[in-house]
């Protein structure tokens, strides 16, 4: 399913697990503004999509704001989100 922002939305990908979410993030070298475009590469990549929880989590722990990762995710076709 597409959005009208362009963002694609898999209802049928992986479960998100925050315990595996936070294990991923310790392997990639924690949430850092640095690091913020790779980490949800690497979330993409273990979970099918980006879950709501990871760009509250990241926009939390990094200091971006949600609006700015939502619009991260939106400036590329790869990314999946799920609401």
């Amino acid at each position: 399913m597409k959005l009208s922002s362009g963002v694609r939305v898999d209802m049928d990908a992986k479960t998100f697990d925050m315990q595996s979410y936070r294990a991923l993030v310790g392997r990639s070298g924690g949430a850092h503004p640095e690091n913020l475009f790779g980490l949800l590469g690497a979330v993409q990549d273990e979970f099918g999509y980006v879950p709501k929880e990871v760009i509250r989590d990241l926009a939390a722990r990094t200091g971006v704001s949600e609006a700015r990762i939502y619009g991260t995710l939106t400036a590329y076709r790869g990314f999946r989100v799920q609401f």
